[in-house]
């Protein structure tokens, strides 16, 4: 797929959708059923009410409105007028026939308008949802309301930080930066102050119209503009749209696994990662080539398991009020990093990668900012000059990745200046910034789905990059931006820029649920920055405690990743003293020996569809207090993960789902304990609550793990 048909991508996902879905368990009667009732109708498929309309409560209604989107660093303040809503509240059936419906909704209101409404079977487990608008004039705006159970659950929505459940609160579908501190407190207070950067509890770089529900069915949306899934009510999930239609497509699966299987391997499932990044830990250093040398022999002698190199200021480095930042122009500065390429092969002979950085901006004055200008691949303003964006302390331009001749030049940059470089892969940062008056050379796109659309090209960039030069499986991008498609060209995910704290509206624990509804997205694998990267002293500042904890759950996440964070000088790094070193050493190891067991994940990932990580329901369904545990999660089917998530605490507490389970504490004395159980265990530093599966095929490993890394005797169980 060319990047000209960008626009399309959301379209070409539904219709993967429709062709691509995986086969399961056969769920009785997949009809489509339309059944009258004193007041109106229910549609149902497989025997569930999926919408139910009377005159008082219709399913959709059309208006009119307007919306101002201001943006300010990639943070963007929407402000909505409704200037009409019409309900279509009479309806007439058109026809039904077991595998479709055919409705037709009206208003007195306006009797020239008409809405057809159809559902039509796909498979035994998905059905296509539309409607078509007769003379819809100057309406632009559509609420959609879906059936719901008072007790049902929702997740997904692409990445989401603050909630897993997401029921009783509206998500805007809108790809934006995550916000700094972000839920009202005096950090997101004062962020906003700063710049209006301070976020919202839905506010994410990785949005996506779709979500996953209780009832076992996920439902697509295919429409890239704006919209806002809102869960508020309880008998009801509404979509607002700024649209006269609506498109999207429901599957439905014998269980939440399933459902969550076919979606991934639907969106198209991440391929296989390298075993060089599955094992030890990825150091996060910068500052120049000696530099970069000096972290690493200092952590190779310390015992360090060190896998990569991560130097994000390869390009060169410039100072803003936002602290060390990096020079955005994409190819090596051999005057800051003298001697890399040499670097990168004797390092390479080592078994350790050097890693990068890149996104989709062009710091105005650069030679590639110039190039791009020249030859018409930045983004324009109204009066076609190359648009220059404030980003924090410099002004840059953006590569119009949805023009085609466009894409292909950044494409053959990232090819010639960091593949054949031989870098292991890079950070593609970025993606949400586009304004609203930002135009594209491909002109069909509207000015929302130019927006919301320009992180899908973005992943699509760097994985046709790679595919290209045969590096897909060798080289890893990681990136944070997203959006409905996003997940088929992305091969690993990171949570963005959570600040360097414990709190659950923007530090360390919101990484879980990060990924966890990435999990019920579609996208299955990723990771995060070790200790977190915001930092404001004294204010935010990294401790050491919470640099070991971050680390110490990172070993049981696919793949172990540090960074100095925006202002280095002010956190605690690995390296910061002796203690750190060897700590992190051990640490580092711990994540190689697993590394038999995170391969399992992948493939599984590959084969079917199954998250890395995921929320504990999608493993133990029939377990109902399962689906009250947010900040734990199933590494793959035998592990249960309870980070530590306080400053200052000694001990943890973990849920183990399954009734007829066993578990066993990774640092006790191997006694087994009943699932369906809350345990509290001893967890110092060092010795998080992790749990594994008896009988277990990877029992013996677990085993291993916990006589090398663990304690003499075991840890004391508390209960």
């Amino acid at each position: 797929m060319t990047s000209g048909r960008m626009r399309q991508r959301v379209g070409e996902v539904l219709l993967v959708l429709v062709l691509g879905l995986v086969a399961a368990a056969r769920l009785g009667s997949a009809e489509v059923t339309f059944t009258p009732t004193e007041e109106g109708f229910t549609i149902s498929f497989q025997g569930e009410t999926v919408f139910s309309h009377d005159a008082n409560d219709p399913i959709f209604s059309i208006g009119s409105g307007r919306t101002n989107f201001s943006e300010l660093h990639g943070n963007f303040e929407i402000e909505e007028e409704v200037l009409q809503k019409l309900p279509l509240d009479a309806f007439s059936l058109v026809s039904q026939d077991g595998a479709s419906v055919h409705v037709t909704l009206t208003t007195a209101e306006d009797p020239n308008l008409k809405v057809d409404f159809y559902l039509a079977e796909i498979s035994q487990n998905s059905i296509d949802i539309s409607t078509v608008t007769t003379n819809a004039g100057a309406y632009n705006r559509l609420w959609v309301r879906l059936w719901a159970e008072a007790e049902e659950q929702v997740w997904g929505v692409g990445e989401q930080f603050s909630y897993l459940n997401l029921r009783g609160r509206h998500y805007p579908v809108w790809t934006s930066e995550q916000g700094v501190g972000r839920d009202g407190g005096v950090i997101a207070n004062a962020s906003d102050v700063d710049g209006g950067a301070g976020g919202e509890y839905y506010t994410t770089y990785f949005p996506q119209a779709s979500y996953l529900s209780s009832r076992r069915y996920s439902l697509f949306i295919d429409d890239p503009r704006y919209l806002v899934f809102n869960f508020s009510d309880a008998s009801r999930h509404e979509v607002f749209l700024h649209n006269h239609v609506f498109h999207a497509t429901l599957l439905r699966e014998a269980t939440l696994m399933a459902t969550v299987q076919a979606v991934t391997t639907a969106l198209g499932t991440q391929p296989q990662l390298p075993d060089w990044i599955l094992r030890g830990a990825i150091l996060g250093v910068q500052q120049g080539t000696e530099e970069m040398l000096f972290h690493y022999e200092e952590a190779k002698v310390a015992g360090v398991d060190v896998s990569g190199l991560w130097i994000q200021d390869w390009s060169g480095s410039i100072e803003t009020m936002l602290g060390h930042r990096v020079y955005w122009n994409w190819r090596w500065n051999q005057t800051y990093y003298p001697d890399l390429d040499l670097a990168i092969e004797t390092l390479a002979q080592e078994g350790v990668r050097v890693l990068t950085y890149i996104n989709p901006h062009l710091i105005e004055g650069s030679d590639m900012f110039e190039e791009a200008a020249a030859q018409g691949f930045l983004m324009t303003d109204s009066e076609g000059n190359a648009f220059r964006q404030d980003f924090g302390g410099f002004l840059a331009g953006t590569v119009d990745l949805l023009n085609p001749d466009g894409f292909n030049w950044y494409k053959a940059e990232i090819e010639k200046n960091m593949i054949a470089m031989g870098f292991g892969g890079w950070m593609a940062d970025f993606g949400e910034y586009t304004r609203l008056d930002m135009f594209s050379a491909q002109t069909n796109h509207d000015a929302e789905t130019r927006h919301n659309l320009l992180p899908v090209a973005w992943a699509h960039c760097n994985r046709a990059a790679l595919e290209d030069s045969g590096q897909l499986g060798v080289m890893v991008p990681f990136m944070r931006s997203g959006g409905l498609g996003s997940s088929g060209y992305q091969v690993l995910s990171w949570a963005g820029d959570q600040n360097v704290n414990w709190a659950f509206g923007d530090g360390l624990p919101t990484t879980i649920i990060a990924a966890l509804s990435l999990a019920m997205s579609g996208m299955g694998v990723t990771h995060f920055d070790i200790g977190g990267y915001t930092t404001q002293a004294p204010v935010l500042a990294r401790t050491k405690e919470l640099f070991l904890r971050s680390a110490e759950y990172a070993v049981f996440t696919p793949v172990m990743r540090t960074h100095e964070g925006n202002k280095p000088e002010s956190n605690h790094q690995f390296y910061s003293d002796l203690d750190t070193l060897l700590q992190f050493a051990r640490l580092s190891k711990m994540h190689t020996r697993l590394l038999p067991y995170t391969r399992s994940l992948l493939q599984d990932l590959e084969a079917t569809g199954t998250p890395v990580q995921r929320p504990l329901f999608l493993d133990f369904e029939n377990d109902p207090l399962a689906f009250d545990v947010e900040y734990q999660y199933m590494f793959g089917p035998d592990l249960v993960v309870a980070p530590i998530l306080y400053k200052g605490v000694e001990q943890g507490e973990a849920y183990l789902p399954g009734a007829g389970v066993e578990w066993v504490h990774l640092w006790g004395d191997g006694t087994p304990v009943a699932g369906g159980t809350q345990q509290v265990v001893s967890s110092p530093i060092g010795y998080p609550p992790v749990f594994y599966r008896k009988g277990s095929p990877y029992e013996a490993l677990f085993q291993e793990i916990a006589v090398e890394f663990g304690r003499a005797g075991g840890l004391a169980e508390l209960h």
